[in-house]
This record gives structure tokens, C-alpha cells and sequence, in this order.
């Protein structure tokens, strides 16, 4: 009999512990159902008592949702569920350590009034890009993940109206963004005011219109991946005037060992700027970097003498801009070192590399087929450079019909493939395809150029 109650009883305790678990069918733990649909610590719903969003987008829900995310937060951390609609944030909110402010997406959603996801609206701070952040990432450890931002009255024009930064980071480590839809920000993401270290992005889609990503001050390796910035809440010609001119997606100034995977961006006149601060600036690892209709792809100006080395880069021009420079070396005494591997280089370029810097440049496995060659593909004038194994295959100036189906036209006298300048400190260029194309070294034997096929 004895045998028999405790048996009993143990299927009794296995049942409660079976029937207390999250639901596993494809829920997500951040998902009301996984949490009993019950208020308590670590877990609130912005739409329930006590904090009663009204979702109507109208009403202010900045108080309703800031309660919910202290409570979790001094609770210990955890989860802010916010349902499908339209929330009004009259203010800005801040996220404290350990909790994270969760919306129903699960992949970066497509904006649609009609089907908003988890929307959130910011009003606060126009006509100015300083100001408190719409969002605080406190840290460590607070999370902002599946939803939308979406500013109201920003308008289409010449000069857009300008907003502080949509999501900033707090000063804590491991503040991450996830599955993340920033509509129409003035300026996207902060990881720069403050120290930054072992930020996270995965997921991120927005259509910045000044700024995309800052990082600075990061002194452990953050990582940015599946970030995505292109012209889909308008391109209305005046805002995409206004981007292609003024627009910077990525700015990388004092970071260690950043990895950045899997980028892309669409029409802005910088794609990816490397620069320093009082605090230093960057080295690091990039790899699937796509920048398309860039005026300046890679605007080199400094970076920490460990390099950035880049592979799989594809940038492209469809007409963006004036300098039409895929990469820039600016002048700077500092230098940058650099290093690119595996890239491809098409469309309405003038120049493919244009390096100036005291630093270090080495491109090597690379495609150049530019289409408006107006100065040397390749233009060495300050510092060191290791060119080998790429392809020149320049089309004439000006050729641009059924370029998709055609090879190449042949080369003619006059393209210059590399130009060497008498100030660099020492140049190597070896075993590339030039097809035709010159080399001009005026360095002298400052520049080693062998095993060049013709």
C-alpha cells in the first residue's frame, strides 16, 4: 500500500511539473501564452491592469509602458509584451538592466499601417538631433526586440525633419536589437555616447535619413549582423536627394575587434565611414558587405594599426552623389590599414580606390568593372599598397546598353588601370588581369610591379 502512494504521488508531482512548463509548439518564450497570460515578476503586458496601454495611437502610452518596464526591471529583469497595435510614446522610454521590451515580430516586419506589428510612435524631440534618445538601452543586458518605431510627422522634403537618435545605448554592456523595424528614423542607432561593449544587433531594418549605426567607446567586440537600411517608407526623389547627399548608414570610430556580417545598404552618399574619436578607432572583421548606389563606399580615414579586413564586398553605383569613389583613403597622418578580400566593383564609378592616407591599403581577388571611368581605376598617392590577383575590365565611358548580357568592351588606349604617384612609401602589384589597361608608376622603385598578364 505504501508502494502504491508514493507512486502515486510522484505522477502527481510529474503532471504539475509537465503541465507548468511554456507551451513548446512553435510559442516563443516572450509570448503571453508561455507566461500563463498573468502578470508578475518578470513578465508584464503593457495592454493589462495595471498598466492599461490604450493601443489607439492617439492616446499617450509613454507612462503605461515605462511602469511596465520599471516594475520588470526592479523586479530583477525580464519581459515587456507588447501586442499587436499602434502605441502612442509622447516622451521616450528607458529600459533597464536585464529587461527587455518584446513585440509580436520574429523577423524584421515590413511596415504596414494596416497590419502594424507592435508599433510604437515617436513624436518627441523634432527639429533637433539632440535631445533624449526615444529609446534607452540601460544595460547591461536590456534588449529591445520585434518591434516597429515609427515617426508620424516626419515629412516628405528637401530637408527632413530632424529627430535625436531612436535607440541609444546606456552605458551598459550587452545591450542588444533584435528582429528590429526602424520605419523613417532621422538617426537609427547610438552605440557611440556611451561605452557600448559586447553590443548586438541582429535583425535590423530601417530606412535612416542622416545616420544608420554609430559605434564608438566599444572596448569588447560588438556585433552587428542582418542589418538592412534601403528606401522602402518612401523614395519620394527629395528624401532620397537628401540621403544620397548627407546620408552615412555606418560609422565606426573607437571599436575592438567589431564583426559586422551581413550588411546592405541602399542610396546614401557614405556606406561605411572608419574614423577615430578622442577614444581611438577601429579594427575588426567585416564579411557579406553590400553598398549599393554609394557616392563613397569605404570612406577611409583611420583605424587601429591591427586593420579591418573586409570580404565579400560588393559596392555599386547607380548614379548616387558627385565623387562616385568606391574606396577613399582620405589624407591623415594617422593612417588606416585596411584589407579587402574578395570584392566586386560595377556601375557609375570614377575611381575604384583612391588612396591618399599614410596607412595601408591590400586589395586582392577582386572584379573591377566600372562603367564611367574618369580618372585611373586604381589611384596610389600616399603610403603602402599590395594589389594582386584582381581582374580590370573596364567598359568604355559612357557604355551602358544591355550591359547585363555583354562582356565587357575591348580595351582602348587611355584607361589607366593603377596609377602609382611619386609619393607613396612602397607599392607591390603582381599577377592581376589587366586586359589591356596600363600601369603607371611614378614612384620608381618605390613600386614592385611583377607577373602583370597584359
Amino acid at each position: 500500500m505504501e508502494s502504491i502512494r508514493r507512486t502515486v504521488v510522484m505522477l502527481i508531482v510529474a503532471a504539475a511539473a509537465f503541465y507548468a512548463l511554456p507551451a513548446a509548439s512553435g510559442q516563443s518564450e516572450s509570448s503571453p501564452e508561455a507566461y500563463g497570460k498573468t502578470n508578475g515578476p518578470g513578465y508584464a503586458n503593457v495592454r493589462e491592469a495595471p498598466y492599461s496601454a490604450a493601443c489607439d495611437g492617439k492616446t499617450d502610452d509613454t507612462q503605461a509602458f515605462q511602469k511596465a518596464l520599471d516594475n520588470v526591471g526592479t523586479a530583477g529583469g525580464g519581459i515587456v509584451f507588447v501586442p499587436t497595435g499602434n502605441y502612442m510614446i509622447k516622451t521616450h522610454l528607458s529600459i533597464l538592466t536585464g529587461t527587455s521590451l518584446v513585440g509580436v515580430g520574429r523577423a524584421p516586419m515590413t511596415y504596414e499601417p494596416k497590419s502594424p506589428g507592435s508599433t510604437l510612435l515617436a513624436v518627441e524631440g523634432a527639429g533637433s538631433t539632440e535631445g533624449t534618445p526615444f529609446i534607452t538601452l540601460q544595460g547591461p543586458n536590456s534588449t529591445i526586440e520585434g518591434v516597429t518605431v515609427f515617426y508620424p510627422e516626419q515629412v516628405l522634403s528637401e530637408k527632413p525633419v530632424p529627430y535625436p537618435w531612436t535607440v541609444r545605448g546606456g552605458g551598459g554592456y550587452n545591450v542588444s536589437i533584435i528582429n528590429v523595424l526602424l520605419v523613417n528614423p532621422y538617426q537609427a542607432v547610438d552605440f557611440a555616447t556611451n561605452q557600448s561593449a559586447r553590443h548586438y544587433v541582429r535583425g535590423l531594418y530601417a530606412q535612416p535619413l542622416f545616420k544608420g549605426i554609430w559605434v564608438d567607446q566599444c572596448y569588447d567586440i560588438g556585433r552587428l549582423k542582418d542589418v538592412h537600411f534601403w528606401p522602402f517608407w518612401t523614395q519620394d526623389k527629395r528624401i532620397v536627394d537628401f540621403t544620397t547627399t548627407k546620408g552615412k548608414t555606418f560609422i565606426f570610430q573607437r571599436t575592438d575587434w567589431e564583426v559586422v556580417e551581413d550588411i546592405f545598404c541602399w542610396g546614401y552618399e557614405v556606406g561605411i565611414e572608419f574614423s577615430a574619436s578622442k577614444y581611438g578607432a577601429m579594427n575588426g572583421q567585416m564579411t557579406d558587405i553590400n553598398l549599393d548606389n554609394v557616392n563613397v563606399g569605404l570612406d577611409v580615414r583611420v583605424t587601429q594599426p591591427y586593420a579591418v579586413h573586409v570580404s565579400n564586398l560588393n559596392i555599386a553605383n547607380a548614379g548616387a552623389g558627385t565623387d562616385h569613389v568606391a574606396i577613399w583613403g582620405r589624407k591623415s597622418d594617422k593612417g588606416a590599414e585596411l584589407s579587402v578580400r574578395g570584392a566586386s566593383f560595377w556601375g557609375f564609378i570614377k575611381q575604384v580606390l583612391r588612396w591618399e592616407n599614410a596607412g595601408t591599403i591590400s586589395l586582392s581577388d577582386s572584379r573591377l568593372i566600372p562603367w564611367n571611368i574618369e580618372r585611373p581605376m586604381m589611384e596610389i598617392l600616399a603610403g603602402h599598397a599590395l594589389i594582386h590577383d584582381n581582374s580590370f575590365q573596364p567598359y568604355h565611358q559612357g557604355y551602358i546598353e544591355d550591359y547585363w548580357y555583354h562582356d565587357p568592351v575591348p580595351a582602348h588606349d587611355g584607361v589607366i588601370s593603377v596609377r602609382i604617384g611619386p609619393g607613396v612609401d612602397n607599392v607591390m602589384i603582381h599577377g592581376n588581369q589587366l586586359r589591356g589597361h596600363k600601369i603607371v608608376n611614378e614612384a620608381g622603385e618605390k613600386a614592385l610591379l611583377t607577373d602583370n598578364q597584359p
